[in-house]
Parts: C-alpha cells; structure tokens; sequence
C-alpha cells in the first residue's frame, strides 16, 4: 500500500472515513500502524459504537479487495481480535 488518503482509497466512503479522522486516522500508513482494538477503544471514546463492517473494510482496503469479498474466517478472525462473538 502506498500513503494515500483514506478518501482515496476502496472501501471507504465519507462516513468511515470521517469517523476514522476524529481518532486521527488520515492516511493508509496511519491505518496500518493502528491495531482494530484501539481503533475500537478509540471510536468508543467519542461516543460511537463502531459497527463490524467499518472493520470488515479496514481489513479488505488492507488487502486491495472490495469489502463483501471478506470471508467467514476474516470476519471470525476480526470478531476475535476486538472480543467479539
């Protein structure tokens, strides 16, 4: 990944996208060097209940992949790292 802004990149449109720069997430270099916890802890902070698809895009903007492509396992995986069932 290059350091785009998140406004360019797939997966995220202005809500994500706003939600992630109140935490300070402008950047891809930014996301990738926060872990999905304290994203979480973080957008909890400021009052918002951050919904599994924010995540579930996160993790397929990482991989250059269109967010419905997110597998069962993916989506098991990122419900276990943020504690979830």
């Amino acid at each position: 990944m290059s350091n785009r802004r998140l406004e360019d990149i797939r997966n995220f449109g202005p809500y994500t996208t706003g939600i992630l720069n109140q935490i300070g997430i402008y950047t891809e270099q930014d996301l990738l060097s926060t872990d999905y916890p304290s994203i979480s802890q973080k957008l909890v902070e400021l009052g918002i209940q951050p919904n599994l698809n924010i995540f579930y895009g996160i993790e397929m903007a990482i991989q250059g992949k269109v967010w419905t492509k997110i597998t069962a396992q993916e989506k098991q995986e990122i419900k276990q790292i943020l504690g979830r069932k």
